[in-house]
């Protein structure tokens, strides 16, 4: 319980912030020598869309899809729990341009800023299960942010030789290692009909992270 209090409450925000420039430091020097040592390849319908697009993935696969998309100059939404402003000083670093406050927290300036950005031609990505699960269920922020800029969504995932998951955690949280083969998976655009109900476009993103998710895992979309 205490634990959790530290994480989440605001009056320890000081703390995060003094001890994110060595977290982040750390991180970033294992990110880079993850990708000097291992191949990383790109398959699938969505990987050469070339416009604007919301890049939604399950929250699973943050990690190395922090390092994947920070090539690539995205936009990352992700939460204000002060515990994150490590992680978020580390995305920053890796070429993300961070915006603090999840759909779920309703901010509207957050929101407004990826919006612009989507308007300009640069894409966001987000966890479309985070920030706290349940995981594997798309909400609904997603499918109003890719509306509101007029873009497609594209579900992404992946898999790697030497990859592992954390099946103590809610999500499941999948890291790769150096000297390793990753694979990212795009899955099909998902493009809104503005007069589409919002639970037929959000079970239409449902279905496409788990097919993506399928693929990653060799598996096929019953089975997973």
């Amino acid at each position: 319980m205490a634990g959790a209090t530290i994480k989440r409450d605001p009056r320890f925000f000081w703390f995060w912030r003094i001890i994110s420039p060595a977290v982040a430091v750390v991180m970033l020097v294992n990110a880079k020598l993850m990708l000097l040592t291992s191949v990383v390849s790109m398959q699938g319908p969505g990987a050469g869309y070339s416009g604007a697009a919301v890049y939604v993935n399950w929250h699973k696969y943050v990690p190395f899809l922090c390092i994947h998309h920070g090539r690539y100059r995205r936009w990352l939404l992700m939460s204000s729990a002060p515990y994150l402003e490590p992680i978020a000083r580390w995305c920053n670093w890796l070429g993300l341009t961070v915006v603090r406050g999840s759909p779920g927290e309703r901010s509207r300036e957050s929101l407004g800023l990826l919006i612009e950005s989507l308007k300009r031609g640069e894409s966001v990505v987000l966890a479309a299960d985070g920030p706290a699960g349940p995981p594997f269920r798309a909400k609904i922020g997603c499918v109003d942010l890719a509306r509101a800029a007029n873009v497609p969504i594209i579900p992404v995932a992946y898999r790697s030789r030497k990859g592992k998951s954390n099946l103590k955690r809610w999500d499941q949280l999948y890291t790769v290692r150096k000297f390793d083969q990753v694979e990212v998976f795009y899955g099909n655009p998902v493009f809104l009909d503005s007069s589409e109900p919002d639970t037929t476009a959000l079970e239409r993103v449902q279905r496409g992270l788990e097919e993506v998710s399928a693929c990653a895992q060799g598996k096929s979309v019953s089975e997973n």
